[in-house]
């Protein structure tokens, strides 16, 4: 799939959404890689990774690639508290 069909045409059955940092529910402030600032445009949380929604895949685009860099994978959905 490409990054528009991920982040907006099937954004709402993949549960797919950037991840604002200041967001006062969010766990973390930051993925915390070397060279966050210059790679990362906006981070996601891309799709849920079980049948009880709960487990997510957070990561980030390189759009002109069109490629998805899983970060992190969150199986109790604890970046939102």
């Amino acid at each position: 799939m490409t990054f528009t069909e991920i982040t907006v045409k099937n954004a709402a059955n993949l549960r797919c959404h950037p991840i604002d940092w200041s967001d006062r529910r969010v766990t973390e402030k930051c993925f915390g890689i070397p060279n966050e600032e210059q790679l990362v445009d906006t981070p996601y949380q891309l799709f849920q990774v079980s049948a009880n929604e709960y487990g997510r895949v957070h990561g980030f685009f390189i759009e002109e690639e069109n490629i998805f860099y899983i970060v992190w994978l969150d199986p109790n959905h604890n970046l939102y508290s």
